[in-house]
């Protein structure tokens, strides 16, 4: 992780506050170790690509495409592809997005910003994209228990007023057993679901399944 943080040294001081602030609030290292360790991976809505500089430098096996809307964040983890050979960025959505046969596909902290219809929407579009045996880690923030819900709504309510995160006027977060549930519907199997622990009020919960 260390490594990984390091690739900002030389990034303005706004990115490198909000990468670092970013690594503080959500456990990286411990997503990273439900990610397959080679294979060709798509990180979906990488944002600033901390996420898959963490991938890219934990395994020199792993090919890594980081994806996201922002031209902003975008145009800052581009400069990481410099730095890193296993790893490159494009600015887009999951439609933009057409090589098949992926190994893994991560999502972290993204779906809470789609509303249901587009979250199946994505999440079947993401199946597609992986080949047979490929695997989804998706890292979202459960309802329960109820104050770090409340905690963690608050902080993204507060991220996408002020425009550092890419959403609309409301937020739309899943109890864990809807998302496996809307997983299993879009034709997931193996679904697996892990609370990651962490001293912080957040509700983080992992899935783990495959296509």
């Amino acid at each position: 992780m260390a490594l990984a943080l390091r690739l900002y040294d030389d990034h303005p001081l706004g990115v490198r506050a909000f990468v670092r602030t970013r690594h503080l609030l959500c456990p990286m290292p411990d997503i990273e170790r439900h990610v397959p360790t080679g294979g060709r991976i798509l990180d979906l809505g990488c944002g600033h690509g901390l996420f898959s500089a963490v991938l890219a430098v934990s395994s020199q096996d792993r090919s890594i495409v980081g994806v996201d809307p922002s031209y902003v964040k975008i145009d800052t983890a581009v400069r990481l592809a410099d730095k890193l050979s296993n790893v490159e960025f494009m600015q887009g959505t999951i439609d933009d997005f057409q090589e098949g046969n992926l190994d893994a596909v991560t999502i972290v902290d993204v779906l809470y910003l789609l509303p249901p219809a587009e979250k199946e929407r994505v999440l079947r579009r993401v199946r597609e994209l992986l080949a047979p045996g490929g695997r989804l880690i998706l890292k979202t923030n459960d309802t329960h228990p109820i104050w770090k819900y409340r905690w963690a709504r608050f902080q993204e309510v507060v991220m996408t007023g002020l425009g550092l995160t890419m959403g609309g006027d409301d937020l739309h977060f899943f109890a864990c057993t809807e998302t496996a549930g809307l997983l299993r519907q879009v034709g997931f199997r193996d679904v697996q679901v892990v609370h990651l622990p962490t001293l912080l009020p957040y509700p983080h919960t992992l899935f783990s399944c495959l296509k």
